[in-house]
C-alpha cells in the first residue's frame, strides 16, 4: 500500500493491481477510479490514459512524458514538478490544478479547462482543487493551447516560448515575469491580466485583447499589435519597439566575458594560453556575438533565443538541444558543429557555411575521420536556409 501524503489516500493492493494491469494493456476504460489516490513519482510516460479519472490524484514529479490523457478528469490534481513533455492533454479537466515547476514543453492543451475550481467531498469536510490554478514557474514552450480556457491562472515566471496559444482565453491571468517570446497570441483574450515584466518579444497578438491589463516594465519589442486592443493598458514603462532586446558585449555578464576571453586566446595560442570555453545550459538569449571566433565553444542545452550571431565562426561547436529561436546566423560558419535537437524556428542561416572538417588527431595529423554538421532532430520550421547546403550536413 502507498504511503498517504496530505489529501491523498493510499491506494489499496487491490486497487493497485487493477491499475498495473490496466496500464500494460493500455486500455484507459480498464483502469479503475483513480480520484485523490496517490501516484506520486510514478513513472507512466507513454501510456494512454484517455478520459482516466484522476480527481484530487496526487501525480506530483511523477512521469508523464507523452502520456495520452486527452479528455481525462484532473480536476484538483496535484501535478507540481511533473514531467509531462509531449503529453496530450487535449480537452482534458485540469480546473484547479496544481502545476508549479512543471516541464509542459510541446504538449496539447488543445481546448483544455485550466480555469480555477474547488470541490468539496460529500460530507463537506475537505475539499480538491485551487480557486485560482497554479502553473506558476512551469515549462510550456512549443506547446500547443489553442482555445483552452484559462481564465484566472497563475503564470508568474513559466515560459512559454514559442507556445501556440491562438484563441486561448487568458482573462484575468497573472503573467507577472512570464516568458511569451515567439508566442502565437492571435485574438487571445488577456483582459484585466497582469503583465509587469512580461516578455513578449516577437510574440504575434494580432487581434488579441490586452483591454485594461495590468503592470509595468513588460516587454512588446519585436511583437506584432495589429489590430490588438490596448485600451487602458499602462505601457509607459514599457518596450513597444521594433527593435530586439540585443545585448552588447558592453553588457555581458562578467563570467561570459571572461569565459569568452579565455577562449579566444585558447583558439589564437593553440590551446597554450587560455582555456576552452563551456557554456553549457546557459542564458545567451539576445547577446550579440557577431563575429567573434567561437570554434569548439560547448553550448550543450544553451538559450540562445534571439542571439545575433552574423559572421560567426562555430566550426566543430557543441550546439545540441540550445534553443536558437529567431536567431541571427548570416553567413556564420557551422562548418562540423553539432546541432543535434537543437531548436531553429525562424532563425535566418542565409549563406551559412555547413559541411564536413577533416579531424586531426592530438599529434596534429588527419586521423582519416571527418565530422559534419549535424542537423539530427533538430526543428527548423520557419527557418531560413537560402544558401545553405543541406545535403552536405547530418539529417
Amino acid at each position: 500500500m502507498l504511503t498517504r501524503p496530505d489529501g491523498a489516500l493510499p491506494i489499496d493492493d487491490d486497487t493497485m493491481r487493477q491499475a498495473l494491469a490496466a496500464l500494460r494493456t493500455g486500455v484507459a476504460r480498464s483502469l479503475p477510479d483513480l480520484s485523490r489516490r496517490n501516484l506520486s513519482g510514478m513513472n507512466l510516460e507513454g501510456k494512454v490514459l484517455r478520459q482516466a479519472r484522476l480527481s484530487g490524484a496526487n501525480l506530483s514529479n511523477a512521469r508523464l512524458a507523452r502520456v495520452d490523457l486527452s479528455g481525462a478528469d484532473l480536476f484538483g490534481a496535484d501535478l507540481s514538478g511533473a514531467d509531462l513533455q509531449g503529453a496530450d492533454l487535449s480537452n482534458a479537466i485540469l480546473r484547479g490544478v496544481r502545476l508549479r515547476g512543471a516541464n509542459l514543453n510541446r504538449a496539447r492543451l488543445v481546448g483544455a479547462d485550466l480555469r480555477g475550481g474547488v470541490m468539496l467531498d460529500a460530507t463537506g469536510s475537505s475539499s480538491i482543487g485551487l480557486e485560482v490554478t497554479d502553473l506558476s514557474e512551469c515549462l510550456m514552450e512549443y506547446a500547443t493551447a489553442t482555445r483552452a480556457v484559462m481564465s484566472g491562472v497563475d503564470l508568474t515566471g513559466a515560459s512559454l516560448v514559442g507556445a501556440d496559444l491562438e484563441g486561448a482565453t487568458l482573462f484575468g491571468a497573472n503573467l507577472s515575469d512570464a516568458d511569451l517570446s515567439y508566442t502565437d497570441l492571435r485574438g487571445v483574450n488577456l483582459t484585466d491580466a497582469h503583465v509587469g515584466k512580461a516578455i513578449f518579444v516577437g510574440a504575434n497578438l494580432t487581434g488579441a485583447s490586452l483591454l485594461n491589463a495590468k503592470g509595468e516594465g513588460a516587454s512588446f519589442a519585436g511583437a506584432t499589435l495589429d489590430k490588438a486592443r490596448l485600451e487602458g493598458v499602462n505601457l509607459g514603462q514599457s518596450n513597444v519597439g521594433k527593435d530586439l532586446p540585443i545585448r552588447r558585449s558592453d553588457d555581458f555578464p562578467p563570467v561570459v566575458v571572461e569565459t569568452l576571453a579565455a577562449h579566444e586566446a585558447w583558439l589564437r595560442t593553440d590551446g597554450a594560453e587560455g582555456s576552452r570555453a563551456a557554456l553549457r545550459d546557459a542564458d545567451l538569449s539576445y547577446f550579440d556575438l557577431s563575429g567573434r571566433n567561437l570554434s569548439g565553444v560547448d553550448f550543450s542545452g544553451s538559450r540562445l533565443i534571439g542571439a545575433r550571431l552574423i559572421g560567426t565562426t562555430l566550426m566543430l561547436a557543441t550546439l545540441n538541444r540550445c534553443n536558437m529561436t529567431a536567431a541571427d546566423l548570416t553567413r556564420a560558419n557551422l562548418i562540423g558543429a553539432q546541432m543535434r535537437e537543437a531548436i531553429l524556428r525562424g532563425a535566418v542561416l542565409v549563406n551559412a557555411g555547413v559541411g564536413g572538417l577533416p579531424l586531426r588527431d592530438k599529434s596534429g595529423k588527419e586521423s582519416g575521420r571527418v565530422q559534419r554538421t549535424s542537423l539530427v532532430g533538430a526543428d527548423l520550421r520557419n527557418a531560413r536556409l537560402d544558401g545553405v547546403d543541406v545535403a552536405t550536413c547530418e539529417t
